[in-house]
């Protein structure tokens, strides 16, 4: 009686142990021809298409290996030829010759062919399966436009159960790896803060699982990164130059500097902007004209903004006053207020309310478009007045501009041939002309001209060129 009751109850564990699809337990391995690596340990299934259910319930892939007919020792699944022997068994075979030579004997003794199984077929079979009982995800986000905010996840899930719990986690992560430590949400929607991939989880009341990841990209919070530096050859007593390096993950809309240590909110509405390379061989600078701290600003398109500052020293302060060793700040033109002709003709006051010298109009606008300086006024020396004209100044936009008759010598500085007057007679007065042949420039034309046609700055470029 006893042996009949250990017998049934063996029985009792195969049974359970095949219903319930894969066990650990010896009773199981001896009636099964599948076997899984599961986290180190051997798993045993009741077949083929249940191992891979789970495979794809748990978001992994395992190794699998199958008992072969002829020699029943384990060989990987992927190596062998599969027959179908029933609606409920399959068997395996390593060597195809093999398995070959049994369908033949079997039809020969039972009158019935067997079929071989395409391992493809029982994955096709297992995947249908599963992506009609586990759950579906579907994920967008709320924004694809690069942006400074936080970024809203849209879940959308669907399954033919209830669903009874979702999850989300940082990275991309498989089902199989979610546990209690994951952000647990019951809306439709989740917050991130910062690119990456995330990936949302998803379980129904009958087991299965379903894992999805999303990649966010488009978060950008970084202000953007400034790099100052003075070339060691630039040891000029006048001026010296700024080289600013700007990078950002976008677009940079926005780049100016300013005398001072400032903060960004200056650069609302205040500040110059920094120039526009003009040619392949320079780099980008803002060419110091006195000692203290110049503060750099950027922003990029997202509106994230930066300041630094550097500290310059080392330069030689340039007063209204008679001496020698005086440039042009542009040109570096000599100039001084004893010779008419090598005397400053342009002026203008930045927003700090410095001062800067030009020998000419066209290195005063040059200077303004190429270097970015915001000028808030500015002015040309009154040719009407008597020299040295060391204080003589008229507002550039009340000025009288001449040009002098080209096919005779001017009178002008360093032979240019436009001259600035309080008025149309004192032009005439001082060109020695009737009024009706002094020739008055718009100011527009000169302004546009000297946007890219201005020689002194060339020459600027030239003598920057050498010294880096």
């Amino acid at each position: 009686m006893r042996k009949i009751l250990r017998v049934g109850l063996l029985i009792c564990v195969m049974v359970l142990a095949f219903l319930t699809g894969n066990q650990h337990s010896t009773a199981f391995a001896a009636m099964t021809d599948v076997q899984v690596i599961k986290d180190g340990e051997v798993v045993y299934y009741k077949d083929v298409f249940s191992a891979l259910y789970d495979e794809l319930n748990e978001g992994v892939t395992r190794t699998k290996n199958v008992k072969d007919f002829s020699t029943k020792r384990w060989v990987p699944l992927d190596s062998v030829t599969i027959v179908k022997l029933n609606a409920l068994k399959n068997i395996y075979f390593a060597n195809e010759v093999a398995a070959d030579n049994y369908i033949k004997a079997y039809q020969e003794k039972n009158n019935s062919t067997l079929k071989k199984v395409k391992f493809s077929t029982i994955q096709a079979s297992a995947e249908e399966k599963y992506n009609k009982e586990a759950p579906s995800l579907e994920l967008n986000v709320s924004k694809t436009t690069p942006t400074t905010t936080d970024v809203t996840v849209n879940v959308a899930v669907t399954d033919n159960e209830k669903v009874i719990l979702k999850q989300w986690a940082k990275g991309a992560k498989p089902a199989n790896q979610f546990s209690e430590t994951d952000t647990t949400f019951t809306e439709n929607t989740f917050t991130v803060s910062e690119n990456g991939t995330y990936t949302v989880f998803a379980l129904d009341n009958n087991g299965n699982k379903r894992a999805k990841s999303i990649t966010i990209t488009n978060i950008d919070k970084t202000a953007p990164a400034i790099t100052l530096s003075i070339p060691e050859s630039d040891v000029t007593a006048v001026s010296k130059k700024i080289q600013v390096l700007i990078t950002d993950d976008n677009e940079l809309q926005n780049q100016k500097w300013a005398y001072g240590d400032k903060d960004a909110e200056y650069f609302i509405d205040k500040g110059s902007k920094i120039a526009t390379l003009q040619n392949e061989k320079q780099k980008d600078k803002i060419i110091a004209l006195k000692n203290g701290v110049y503060t750099i600003y950027a922003e990029d398109k997202l509106g994230n903004k930066a300041v630094k500052t550097i500290t310059i020293d080392g330069i030689s302060e340039f007063t209204e006053v008679t001496q020698t060793g005086v440039h042009c700040e542009v040109c570096r033109m000599d100039l001084h207020n004893t010779d008419p002709n090598k005397v400053y003709a342009a002026k203008a006051i930045d927003q700090e309310g410095y001062t800067h010298y030009f020998c000419r109009i066209g290195c005063m606008y040059h200077q303004e478009h190429s270097n970015g300086l915001a000028f808030t006024n500015k002015y040309v020396r009154d040719y009407g007045a008597t020299a040295p004209r060391t204080n003589n100044w008229i507002d550039v936009e009340k000025a009288i501009t001449v040009k002098f008759n080209s096919s005779e010598t001017a009178k002008g500085i360093m032979g240019w041939k436009l001259f600035h007057f309080s008025d149309l007679s004192s032009a005439a007065n001082y060109l020695g002309m009737s009024k009706e042949h002094v020739v008055a420039e718009k100011l527009e034309n000169i302004m546009e001209y000297t946007k890219t046609n201005n020689k002194g700055m060339n020459y600027q470029y030239e003598v920057d060129k050498i010294a880096q």
